[in-house]
């Protein structure tokens, strides 16, 4: 049966003059089909590359739009008893001014909330967001537009990290007219892409694509790329506009043309010696390749970014760019070049405090680890990266180590956490809606059950992972359910339904030319065929299975090769 395994995924740094690069999440590129391995059969999933497109933020408010305090000193009127007295429109205008200095002192509590990065310090961020963005509606005329549109933003990036999509996207369209009022083009088309990125998660292709289509409408006709205090020569305002329009192409799907301008900012940012500019056009580039599977190609360019971030000083991207090679080390067999890459990006995440980050390339580490063979290591690992997760509020990061763990678990025969391990993952990948991964856990869990006789829970798991794989057109997982689905009918004498099974498996594993996993089901035919005294078909069978095998050298010669 299938069980894919892997490293959570591939980085992406941003370099988005309109969406300013910080901690992640999670965010969502489409899913690049899954390289899968001959290990053992319980083995965790193979995950998908995982573009980070961090949430727009905005550092400081005072700095963004140069506002200045606007004190109201109240017009003082004689009585003509000598007592001068405040006039109701002064008292109001004071109340005004009182709510608004109030509301950018809460913005600052969330702010220093948000900074944390842990799902409660989160969630007690929104309260302080919220709470701004009262007081600024009671600030009147004082409050600008930006301050209230870059306050929902925040709620909104807030949401989208702990998992409540909708929301966010409501924050977002709810900030968009007020980036208008504000004549601020550049937010507008950064929520705008926010917002297609969210749908574009969420299946709603064509949501996520009017947003996107308006956003690069935005970028292309208006000048939008501008440093606050610091106005951009032309050479770099081009450079900037050609990145971000080549961004919004990626987020579309459109990978040659979001190269095509990739390319054209790289070679202006090398012109105008901007180290920054084309590190993270050398990043996205090579993550570009990696997702067409130019591995070679992918990690030429990526090891030109390295340099160029150590030169200055940027830790992020460079643990950025680490993890990226680590991906596609990973992708061109050399497991133990990818360990060595993940353990240098992993004390830089945790210099630049992103737990998210850390946590996932725990994960990661741990799951090269298990690949190695180094089991009591990747369980450390795998241990280590989980409460971060859950600190973080990474659900689906949550569930990826989870349904590792429990393939490490069920590696080493102990069903019963295994059980627990997948049982916590699939709860968790049902409420953050990720149904891929929920076929997967369930024809884990199908596996687990089968491994300890429970034909009828085996059973259960294996026809719900079917049923899901099937309305998402997943065939890999589709095989991987009748396969088991196959073995449990012959077990319980049902041969008619077993061959059913198996030979539906069969043509699935050859149209997708999994050998290793065409041979199993093969000799599982034959098996059957075998019980039903019919031996020319069993032979057959048998013959076809050891004609397709696979044949590898073991773990352990296979490195000493390398």
């Amino acid at each position: 049966m299938l069980h894919m395994k892997v490293v959570s995924g591939l980085l992406v740094a941003v370099f988005l003059l309109v969406i300013p690069a910080q901690a992640q999440p999670q965010s969502s590129t489409a899913p690049s089909p899954a390289r899968s391995s001959n290990a053992p059969p319980a083995q965790p999933q193979l995950g998908s590359f995982r573009l980070i497109l961090p949430p727009l933020t905005r550092p400081q408010v005072e700095g963004l739009y140069d506002y200045s305090y606007r004190l109201t000193v109240p017009r003082v009127v004689d009585t003509g008893e000598g007592k001068p007295f405040v006039t109701d429109n002064a008292r109001g205008i004071l109340k005004l001014e009182e709510n608004r200095l109030a509301a950018q002192m809460r913005w600052r509590e969330a702010e220093a909330l948000r900074a944390q990065g842990t799902a409660p310090a989160l969630r007690e961020s929104i309260a302080k967001y919220e709470e701004a963005l009262r007081l600024w509606h009671g600030a009147g005329k004082l409050a600008e537009p930006g301050e209230i549109a870059v306050t929902l933003n925040q709620l909104a990036a807030v949401s989208d990290t702990l998992g409540d999509r909708q929301q966010a996207i409501n924050y977002y369209r709810q900030s968009i007219p007020l980036w208008r009022a504000a004549s601020d083009r550049t937010s507008e088309a950064a929520t705008l892409t926010q917002m297609g990125r969210i749908f574009n998660a969420l299946g709603d292709k064509q949501q996520a694509q009017h947003c996107f289509s308006q956003a690069r409408l935005i970028v292309q006709t208006a000048s939008l790329t501008r440093t606050i205090g610091e106005p951009l020569s032309p050479a770099s305002r081009e450079a900037a506009t050609l990145f971000n329009l080549g961004k919004l192409y990626e987020e579309q799907g459109l990978g040659q043309k979001a190269a095509e301008h990739y390319q054209r900012a790289l070679a202006l940012w090398l012109t105008t010696d901007d180290k920054s500019g084309a590190a993270s056009a050398y990043n996205s580039l090579g993550s570009l390749a990696a997702r067409g599977n130019q591995l070679p190609q992918a990690s030429q360019l990526l090891q030109q970014a390295l340099p160029l971030w150590r030169a200055v000083g940027d830790k992020r991207g460079e643990a950025v760019t680490l993890s990226n090679l680590g991906f596609v080390a990973d992708g061109l067999g050399d497991k133990l070049r990818a360990l060595e890459l993940y353990s240098q990006a992993l004390p830089l995440w945790r210099a630049v405090g992103d737990k998210r980050s850390e946590g996932t390339t725990l994960s990661d580490i741990a799951s090269l680890h298990a690949a190695l063979g180094h089991s009591e290591q990747a369980l450390q690992f795998y241990q280590e990266a989980l409460p971060l997760r859950r600190l973080s509020g990474d659900k689906r990061g949550e569930a990826l180590t989870l349904n590792n763990l429990g393939g490490l678990y069920a590696n080493a025969g102990d069903w019963g956490k295994a059980i627990e391990a997948y049982k916590q993952a699939l709860e968790l990948r049902r409420n953050v809606g990720d149904r891929r991964g929920e076929t997967v856990t369930l024809g884990n869990l199908g596996y687990a059950f089968q491994a300890r006789n429970d034909w009828n829970q085996a059973q259960e798991f294996y026809q719900q992972s079917l049923t899901l794989a099937r309305t998402l057109n997943d065939k890999p997982r589709q095989a991987n359910a009748l396969a088991g689905l196959g073995e449990i009918a012959a077990r319980r004498s049902q041969k008619t339904l077993a061959l059913e099974h198996l030979e539906a498996a069969l043509t699935i594993w050859r149209e997708l030319k999994d050998s290793a996993r065409e041979a199993s089901v093969l000799a599982q035919l034959a098996g059957v065929y075998a019980s039903l005294g019919q031996k020319e078909k069993a032979a057959e069978n048998y013959r076809l299975a050891l004609s397709v095998w696979p044949l590898s050298l073991p773990a352990r010669l296979s490195q000493l090769k390398h």
